[in-house]
């Protein structure tokens, strides 16, 4: 089996639906080590995009951001890019983590379940903005988290996502619609993009805290 097909293989494992937290957070502890390699190999833009739409956005680049569902750290290399410094992270994955740190890019690296129970050592109103690419699929993310980050994102601030439009249905369900109803957030851009992963598309998403 050749390389892309080991990597193809990878990605459509950790897409199958039916996993446990447990079974993800040790397909990542395993992967760490070949995920960048694998993500470049299958064209992985998903955190440029998300990180070039948030740049529109989040205009001061000393703005306090929370890297959701971090990995290994590539959307903060975008960030970084795009001149933001004042960025910390959070996973699932201790092992994942530790490659992230080895990138020197974040303050504050935080190993914790991301859902809608209060992030430990996370207070209320600590952020500007929220970054999440990639993490809202079957066995990951879903809108359930969305309470939480309201609540640690300070008012006017920002929740930016990237996903596949495959899954989209992960961040727009039942919470998400409460939250917009209540007036707690508000959609401020929603658009499609391509080449999102390979030949396919992805959506970006951003809500502003109310």
């Amino acid at each position: 089996m050749g390389d892309i097909d080991v990597s193809i293989e990878r990605l459509d494992d950790i897409r199958s639906q039916g996993k446990t937290t447990e079974e993800v957070t040790v397909f990542y502890d395993n992967w760490s080590k070949d995920y960048d390699k694998d993500l470049e190999k299958l064209g992985w833009n998903a955190p440029r995009y998300t990180a070039e739409g948030l740049s529109k956005l989040v205009t001061d680049r000393d703005a306090r951001i929370l890297d959701c569902a971090a990995g290994t750290g590539l959307v903060g290399q975008e960030l970084k890019r795009l001149g933001y410094s004042n960025i910390d992270a959070i996973d699932i994955s201790e092992t994942i983590l530790r490659q992230a740190e080895d990138k020197g890019i974040y303050k504050k690296l935080i190993c914790a379940q991301i859902g809608a129970e209060p992030i430990p050592g996370v207070g209320k109103d600590e952020y500007d903005a929220i970054i999440c690419s990639g993490a809202f699929l079957d066995g990951h993310l879903d809108d359930a988290c969305l309470s939480e980050w309201v609540r640690i994102v300070k008012k006017g601030g920002l929740i930016c996502i990237g996903v596949n439009v495959r899954t989209l249905y992960c961040v727009e369900g039942q919470t998400l619609k409460s939250l917009l109803d209540s007036r707690k957030l508000q959609q401020v851009e929603k658009y499609q993009v391509k080449n999102y992963l390979k030949e396919e598309d992805g959506c970006f998403l951003a809500y502003r805290v109310l």
